[in-house]
């Protein structure tokens, strides 16, 4: 029984829907081009087929073949011309929804020709542009029935769409492909330039050609003044003279009002537009806000058209690709500046410690019968930390130095230089002023406060006067020159070179250790007495005792005995007195090693938390 109208039209449907569903899961235009033939040639009916794409001009290429009969294989001799179904189409001839056109190719072709003589050909169009020709080939007495007609005439029409989405496939990914080039040379560019005016000016050019707009700008929020700012644009019209950044809108620092797409951006937008940005005559706009990896807004991305466009998705996500590009040179020139800027401090940090050191001895003096030794080592560049020695006068009733026991020079342990005017020789001094002293704080302002403190000692003590008058002057002196609210401690001893008495007095310092050779004990040095810069009127303990022969006074801070290891636990006086006990045979640059080495154990690779400063005096004979 012959098919009802029905039946026909259903089947015709479901065949269209076929083709439309093999075309579809694909967008390779060759395998868009064999899956259709191959489906075509079938729902006709038919054996052999191929499809010319249209090139430039007049030119047609053979893009799919199905099935073609040995006479006229491809490639081969038969391909080489073109063919009278390529001139009717140029001439406008096949308008018709069935033209039969007899085949050149095979009417020339020698061999197996499958009975093969003329061909049915479609135009493949995409709206009123010719894409290609859809030819089926049939035997000389071949005809298309009605039906198949149709579909015949629809089926080129889906395969002309899903040419021309192919084709459009092909030349996003082109296009995909020339703008993720594009962008990497920018990333280059970017990465590359000196002058951040400069790379923000080149990334608004490539924002403005990427995207086929007139116009690409980046408005930046400077928040401390409270206004928004132009700070690099490519097709805006400014002043011959401009001085950048150019101040966009004093209202308002954010832009806010800015819709983030417009056709027609002076309609759109919820506020007046600023003078600059109104001068312009843009209509269609594309912004986007530009934030920190903290999401920290700095500003806007904008593209701008001259005529009213509506921006794609694809092409906002474009935007966002080139916002995280200005965002990333942003951070790297804010990286910049503050790495020029800790560099520019460490080498001022330098200077100060160079300085700083300046202010301390340059190495030990030798007084006969004694050893001295000391060590310094600053927490960070600076410290607060300081140490002295002072070559004294002699006390009332002394004689003084002969003339000849005061030669040119101030001898050191390594070398000579030049001695100070109002400084005596001291291997001919009787009297030997020791100083260590710690200010409560770290860094520059401890090492500012350190050159003052050692300053007003040095000049305190000069003249010879007992150490509690020593230290009650420094502290009015201290008092009335710092404004800082920082004080020191310190600890001051005045050493009698030929009989070994040490008078001393302590402001809130740390304890010296004596090792007392004679009863094989070691006794901390306690003298009552309150750090300097605090009070007005302290009170001062002046102490003395003997150091004989073999006996050994550690002064050190307190960076050595609160050293903590990873427990928090610190170092403390019980582990230094055992040190000092156990090395006082040693010489005085040895049982400084020897509490550094133990100070290092027990830190276990922590950090140095505080300066660390010792003094190590041992006398060696009577």
């Amino acid at each position: 029984m012959p098919p009802t109208d029905t039946q026909q039209r259903l089947h015709e449907l479901a065949t269209l829907n076929a083709l439309a569903q093999a075309l579809n899961r694909t967008t390779d235009l060759r395998e868009t081009l064999d899956a259709a033939l191959a489906h075509i040639v079938a729902l006709l009916g038919l054996t052999t087929g191929w499809i010319f794409l249209k090139g430039d001009g007049e030119s047609y290429t053979l893009a799919a073949r199905h099935n073609l009969p040995p006479a006229i294989t491809y490639p081969g001799s038969a391909w080489e011309d073109a063919c009278e179904c390529q001139k009717q189409c140029q001439a406008g001839k096949l308008a018709k929804a069935l033209n039969l056109v007899s085949c050149a190719r095979l009417r020339a072709a020698v061999g197996d020709k499958r009975g093969l003589t003329q061909h049915a050909s479609l135009p493949l169009r995409s709206g009123d542009e010719v894409l290609g020709l859809l030819n089926v080939a049939t035997t000389q007495w071949g005809r298309i029935a009605p039906a198949d007609l149709h579909l015949f005439s629809a089926a080129g029409h889906i395969l002309g769409t899903a040419i021309a989405r192919a084709r459009l496939y092909a030349q996003a990914k082109v296009r995909r492909v020339q703008e993720q080039r594009a962008l990497l040379s920018l990333s280059q560019d970017l990465l590359m330039s000196e002058s951040l005016e400069s790379a923000l000016q080149r990334l608004a050019r490539a924002g403005a050609r990427l995207l086929e707009a007139d116009a690409c700008a980046f408005v930046e929020a400077d928040e401390l003044a409270g206004r928004a700012v132009l700070r690099a644009a490519y097709g805006w019209h400014l002043p011959a003279d401009v001085v950048w950044p150019v101040l966009l809108d004093a209202a308002s620092p954010h832009l806010w009002y800015l819709p983030e797409r417009a056709v027609d951006l002076a309609t759109e937008t919820l506020s007046e537009l600023p003078p600059l940005l109104a001068h312009q005559g843009f209509h269609g706009h594309l912004g986007l806000a530009v934030e920190l990896g903290g999401g920290a807004p700095v500003g806007t991305l904008m593209v701008s058209t001259h005529v009213p466009r509506q921006f794609l998705d694809d092409e906002a996500q474009l935007l966002g690709i080139l916002a995280n590009l200005l965002v990333q040179t942003l951070e790297r020139a804010r990286l910049h500046h503050e790495a020029h800027a800790r560099q520019k401090l460490e080498q001022e940090l330098e200077l100060a410690r160079e300085i700083q050191a300046s202010f301390l001895p340059n190495c030990c003096p030798v007084v006969p019968g004694y050893q001295i030794e000391s060590y310094y080592q600053a927490a960070r560049q600076v410290g607060g930390d300081f140490y002295d020695f002072i070559a004294l006068p002699p006390a009332p009733g002394q004689p003084a130095p002969s003339d000849g026991a005061r030669p040119t020079s101030v001898v050191f342990r390594g070398g000579t230089r030049l001695a100070a005017p109002e400084m005596p020789d001291l291997s001919a001094a009787q009297r030997l002023g020791v100083v260590i002293a710690d200010v409560t704080d770290k860094g520059v302002p401890a090492a500012l406060f350190m050159a003052l403190s050692r300053t007003l000692l040095r000049a305190t003590a000069s003249d010879g006067r007992p150490p509690v008058e020593v230290l009650e002057r420094a502290n009015q002196l201290i008092l009335a020159d710092s404004r800082s609210g920082l004080f020191v401690t310190c600890f001051y001893a005045v050493l009698e070179t030929r009989t070994g008495v040490v008078t001393f007095a302590n402001g809130g310092h740390n304890y010296p250790l004596h090792w007392d050779a004679a009863t094989g004990e070691v006794r901390p040095l306690r003298a009552q007495g309150i750090v300097l810069g605090i009070v007005p009127d302290p009170r001062f303990e002046q102490r003395s005792f003997t150091l004989g022969p073999g006996d050994v006074l550690l002064l050190y801070t307190d960076g050595v005995t609160e050293s903590m290891d990873a427990a928090r636990e610190l170092f403390g006086d019980e582990r230094l007195v055992a040190l000092l006990r156990a090395n006082h045979q040693r010489s005085p640059e040895a049982i400084i090693n020897a509490v550094l080495a133990a100070v290092n154990a027990f830190a276990e690779g922590q950090s140095q938390a505080d300066d660390i400063t010792m003094v190590v005096l041992k006398r060696t004979a009577p």
